[in-house]
């Protein structure tokens, strides 16, 4: 497996999203965490978010994968929660973490960060999303909103780590089968005007589907192209997936 990570912080005052990576012996552990925009310390729950995770995840080594991430988002949940609690503050962000092994896919996520897969030639979304921008989406199939005003209106979370209890987590009893050429993106919503359309933009499609070395830069840069006023924070964390077997 091959990993890759590149960040931009858009046309925000400051970078609020935090990302992990661990290799362990049977696998390798990814996760991505974006800062709740609007509330005190955004950045610092990402990233207490996101070490706590993976601590917990190193931690456990007795229960199933599943229930091994469902754990440790319990534990990053509290650290969440203790930490602005003894400052009287309040914060919060995403959470999504993967855990790929033995050519599987695990995942546990919570708010609206994105984890895609790129399949000879289709971008498919595997996680669910817990923004209202999900339910706005039934409008622009019906066609009273457009894609542009879903876009604006959607990103209030339904489900956050907050340190309160979680109303909504994604997190499979079984994983998900890779393939070789597989390719793996999880990433905070920047990147939602140039990967979620649909149809893909051409220039969206030739980056996923490009030979390059560094799909998380080609997909920042892809970010930076659409010059938008509103650009949000943008993290990228890539998998090209060769085999189950890695040499």
């Amino acid at each position: 497996m091959k990993f890759q990570v590149a960040q931009w912080i858009g046309k925000r005052a400051e970078m609020e999203d935090s990302y992990a990576l661990r290799h362990f012996p049977d696998g390798s552990l990814a996760v991505v965490c974006d800062g709740m925009g609007g509330h005190d310390c955004g950045l610092q729950a990402a990233q207490i978010a996101a070490r706590s995770f993976v601590k917990a995840f190193e931690q456990m080594a007795d229960v199933t994968t599943a229930q091994r991430m469902r754990d440790a988002l319990e534990l990053a949940n509290q650290s969440v929660g203790n930490y602005f609690r003894k400052r009287g503050m309040y914060g919060g962000c995403t959470l999504l973490a993967v855990y790929i092994s033995s050519g599987v896919l695990w995942w546990v996520s919570v708010g609206d960060s994105l984890l895609l897969i790129w399949r000879h030639g289709r971008l498919m979304r595997l996680n669910a999303d817990h923004s209202m921008r999900s339910i706005y989406e039934e409008f622009v199939r019906a066609g009273t909103m457009s894609f542009d005003e879903a876009m604006a209106q959607g990103h209030s979370l339904r489900s956050a780590v907050t340190g309160e209890k979680i109303p909504l987590v994604d997190s499979p009893p079984t994983p998900y089968l890779l393939l070789p050429g597989d390719r793996i993106v999880l990433a905070s919503d920047g990147v939602d005007e140039l990967l979620l359309p649909t149809p893909l933009s051409k220039s969206a499609h030739v980056i996923l589907d490009s030979q390059s070395d560094n799909l998380s830069a080609e997909i920042v840069e892809g970010c930076r192209a659409l010059d938008r006023d509103d650009a949000d924070n943008v993290t990228v964390l890539s998998v090209d997936f060769i085999s189950a077997v890695q040499t």
